[in-house]
């Protein structure tokens, strides 16, 4: 998902936590015609909202505060503990990759003696 998807998403559902930061960071554009007169009015009134932090005070409202934002307060957000990944958790796959590391091994072994024993017939 996009930030801004998982952003809204988060401030809906308290069970939800974004981990790490952003893959990148892109922001969003209005198309016009080719040459259309409109195109950069629109880019400098956009950059003046940017500037003057409108879009950010509407980002505030209609993500954290209308249609269910906000619901989860800092709070609920640090209260869900994150386990830390150790060995416990991850062991199992260690106990695969050696049980399959020995059973290639034998069947290496088994494979030379048989053709030792072959090649000596």
């Amino acid at each position: 998902m996009e930030s801004a998807s998982i952003e809204y998403v988060i401030e809906r559902d308290c069970n939800l936590t974004q981990i790490g930061g952003l893959l990148d960071n892109k922001g969003y554009g209005i198309a016009t015609r080719k040459d259309s007169p409109y195109r950069n009015p629109l880019s400098h009134a956009i950059l003046k909202l940017h500037e003057n932090g409108v879009l950010l005070q509407l980002k505030e409202r209609w993500w954290k505060q209308k249609k269910g934002g906000g619901q989860c307060t800092e709070e609920t957000k640090k209260s869900s503990s994150v386990n830390n990944l150790s060995i416990d958790h991850v062991g199992g796959v260690f106990v695969v990759l050696l049980g399959g590391l020995s059973f290639s091994f034998l069947v290496a072994i088994f494979e030379f003696v048989w053709k030792a024993r072959k090649d000596s017939h």
